[in-house]
């Protein structure tokens, strides 16, 4: 439905059981969790086809909604929000004591930041000089936007909001502005105590996965003094520690150490914790696990973008044999910050935590674009590199150096990278990036599970004869009857599957389990079981059979059939060896095959030595035997070994791709194939939406007027009298849609990109267009 904000716009406003959502296409989204919502009334419109709700929320800003829609609809809808704020009560209690972790709430206040949790910033100090990043400056457009659309959990997003994102967030606010942008808030606020109890309670548990953390700990941003000390390693190792146990299946994997470590300046232990998790899971999923396959993924559409929109610079990659991935695999795993230095990478992230995934193309595409021309002369991989690292060395590098316009003198290549990003691959969006996952991700499945399996081949140590195509049938089969069968190892029931599926005597089917055929489901039973327990390794198992000879196949039959190992075949083994081959001729349909095993019997008998009254059967007697009957002969020959078909039917080897990698891309979905904007996420499946025809700008918190007719009233009575000392200095309005600037500073543009825009087109050279 149509959604607006402001006078006369219209929106759409959406309930789930837990957040109220508000959005319209001028870019304004509102997020309220009802635990948010102090309190919600009918207003009495004058207009008596008007139904119309004014919400307050916990910071005293109030809005009213005018609901579109007929009267049942609309009650229904005031019925159903009743209903879910009642069940959000108890997480309300949680507010105040979370409140004192956001560093905005000491901003409208005008308390000491520094007493706030906050990254290690805090401590060790901020990449860059405050004053030439206008710290004071931002801060106080910060605190004005704060003061008109909310903060925290009730902050509205207005178009302002990202104009003031991509100006540079203050370096105090940075990580709150991330956690809010990604959503991670919202998991941190309803999920308060779990970081210090995962912690607390893996304390004394090893794992592979905190071994692995050991190693890179020394690598993670060494540059930053921080992480030159104990207290920087230390708050590193608990985060990577305590996601690796909340999400064990994960773990931990390189990369992982570089993002979390850059985070962490900005951010509390707890809050990196949540926002790890939400780019693990929402915003970038598959970057960070074994595979990379999500970062494989990005890597396949980034190079279609390159070829849709600089197709000469591409063709000149592929006629060069540059590897793209090369230089632009690490950009997107470290979200730049192993590329650039600290200071612009930091910006980069700013942006991606507000608009997602989409701004690491746009970025990737301008870096080349900018470097075009160097990178056409680029002959090799080496030199590709170098144009490349030069630049990122450069960033802070002023374009118009001698200009007498100090606004434009202040300009650097980094203001002109983000100009580019956002102006030249504008057409690079969400929907884009969703449909070009859709298109790609059975590539990169398909490229993984190759690699996969040829690395696991090359590394078998003892091929037993078998080539590499009649390995890869075996590793597919194998991997198949794991996977689909949720096996995690080849236990005796995945092994007969797995044999089954390579030879068809030993695939059971409904016939073979029929009541009249129970003895010989016994037999096959023992027979697979004492394969499985032949087989230390399948690939050598396999391998013996297939390349074996006459003899090695009468020495593999009597061995699986000597039960007591004493070299000899008593009675009993002797008539289990005969079932045993009738049970694998069970389908040959002739009388050949049956008399064979008849007459083997009978001379197995004959010819057998007599010990204290058993008869008793060598392994050179079997030969005799078996040499004496010519179908018997045929099948230890050839016919055992050929009955295992080591080829694959084109619509197996379909099936064979991906497994555990495609469980994954499924598991995620559309987070994958489509990861938007994560501040939109509600967290149920159970909405209702109702259009709205225009929504008021909010008032100033008043109590109810005659004419108001009260729906909720969620105000604890012991916080009252504590809000009424409150009341001045927390009360703030809360207005939508305003973007006012008439009191900003004159130092700060409230848009650079619209700046640098407009200075280079009046600077620039001839030379430069």
């Amino acid at each position: 439905m149509d959604a607006t904000v402001g006078e006369g716009v219209m929106g759409k406003l959406n309930l789930s059981e837990a957040y109220l959502t508000f959005t319209d296409q001028a870019n304004v989204d509102m997020v309220m969790p009802l635990y948010t919502i102090r309190r919600v009334e009918k207003v009495m419109d004058q207009r008596p086809d008007l139904y119309s709700i004014k919400i307050v929320n916990w910071h005293h800003a109030q809005t009213i909604f005018h609901l579109n829609g007929g009267k049942k609809d609309c009650e229904q809808f005031s019925s159903t929000l009743t209903i879910h704020l009642k069940n959000q009560i108890k997480h309300m209690k949680m507010m105040k004591q979370f409140l004192k972790t956001c560093p905005s709430e000491s901003v409208i206040k005008d308390q000491d930041l520094n007493l706030v949790p906050g990254g290690l910033g805090l401590t060790f100090g901020f990449p860059g000089d405050p004053k030439k990043l206008k710290e004071k400056s931002k801060m106080k457009l910060w605190k004005e936007y704060f003061q008109r659309n909310g903060r925290n959990l009730t902050l509205s997003k207005t178009p302002h909001f990202s104009k003031l994102i991509r100006i540079g967030l203050p370096n105090k606010l940075r990580g709150e502005m991330w956690e809010v942008c990604s959503g991670a808030i919202y998991e941190r606020f309803m999920n308060q105590g779990l970081y210090d109890r995962i912690l607390e309670e893996n304390k004394d548990k090893t794992s592979f996965s905190l071994e692995e953390i050991e190693k890179d700990l020394n690598r993670s941003l060494p540059e930053y003094k921080a992480y030159q000390q104990p207290e920087g390693i230390d708050r590193l190792r608990r985060v990577l520690v305590a996601y690796s146990w909340k999400d064990p299946e994960l773990g931990y994997c390189q990369a992982m150490n570089i993002v979390t470590s850059a985070i962490l300046i900005y951010m509390s232990e707890e809050q990196a914790f949540f926002t790890l998790g939400t780019l693990c899971d929402d915003l970038l999923p598959g970057y960070y696990s074994t595979s990379m396959y999500g970062a494989l993924l990005d890597q396949i559409i980034f190079e279609h973008l390159l070829e849709k929109t600089m197709p000469k610079l591409h063709q000149h990659f592929k006629q060069a044999d540059i590897q793209l991935s090369v230089a632009c695999l690490p950009w997107f795993l470290s979200l730049y910050i192993n590329s650039m230095p600290l200071l612009f990478a930091f910006r980069v992230l700013d942006c991606f935590f507000m608009e997602g995934p989409k701004v690491l193309f746009q970025i990737g595409l301008a870096v080349l674009k900018i470097n075009g021309d160097g990178l056409l002369e680029a002959s090799d991989d080496g030199a590709f590199m170098n144009i490349l690292k030069q630049y990122f060395s450069h960033l802070d590098t002023p374009l118009y150096p001698n200009s007498d316009n100090p606004k434009a003198k202040n300009l650097t290549k980094f203001n002109e990278l983000l100009l580019v990003a956002y102006r030249e691959f504008s057409s690079v969006t969400d929907e884009v990036v969703r449909e070009l996952r859709q298109t790609h991700q059975l590539k990169v499945v398909a490229g993984i599970e190759s690699f996969t399996k040829r690395s696991a081949i090359r590394n078998i140590a003892n091929t037993a004869k078998l080539d590499k195509e009649e390995l890869g049938v075996i590793y597919d089969k194998f991997q198949n009857v794991l996977y689909y069968h949720e096996h995690t190892q080849m236990n005796l029931a995945s092994f007969e599957i797995f044999i089954g599926s390579l030879a068809s005597w030993a695939k059971m089917n409904a016939e073979d389990q029929q009541p009249e055929m129970q003895r010989q489901l016994k037999v096959a039973k023992n027979f697979i079981q004492q394969l499985f327990d032949q087989f230390d390794d399948v690939v050598i198992g396999i391998g013996a059979i297939c390349k074996g000879d006459l003899n090695s196949q009468l020495e593999l039959f009597f061995k699986l059939h000597d039960v007591d190992q004493d070299g000899y075949l008593d009675k009993d083994e002797i008539v289990q060896l005969s079932e045993t081959l009738l049970w694998i001729f069970r389908r040959t349909n002739d009388e050949e095959h049956l008399n064979s095993v008849s007459t083997f019997l009978q001379n197995a008998f004959e010819y057998s030595e007599t010990k204290e009254d058993n008869n008793y059967l060598s392994l050179a007697s079997l030969r005799m035997i078996v040499l004496a009957d010519e179908t018997l002969e045929n099948f230890f020959d050839h016919g055992f070994s050929q009955s295992f078909q080591l080829t694959e039917k084109p619509i197996e080897q379909q099936k064979s791709l991906g497994r555990e990698i495609f469980d994954n891309l499924l598991a995620t979905g559309a987070k994958l194939a489509a990861t938007t904007r994560p501040q939109l996420r509600t967290k149920s499946t159970d909405t209702s939406s109702i259009t709205t025809t225009s929504i008021t700008p909010p008032i100033n918190h008043s109590p109810v007027t005659e004419g108001e007719e009260p729906i909720i009233k969620k105000e604890e009575e012991e916080e009252e009298k504590e809000e009424k000392e409150e009341k001045e200095s927390d009360e703030v309005k809360h207005v939508i849609g305003e973007d006012s600037s008439d009191d900003e500073d004159d130092e700060l543009s409230p848009d650079v990109l619209e700046e640098v825009d407009r200075l280079l087109k009046e600077y620039s050279d001839e030379d430069d267009e």
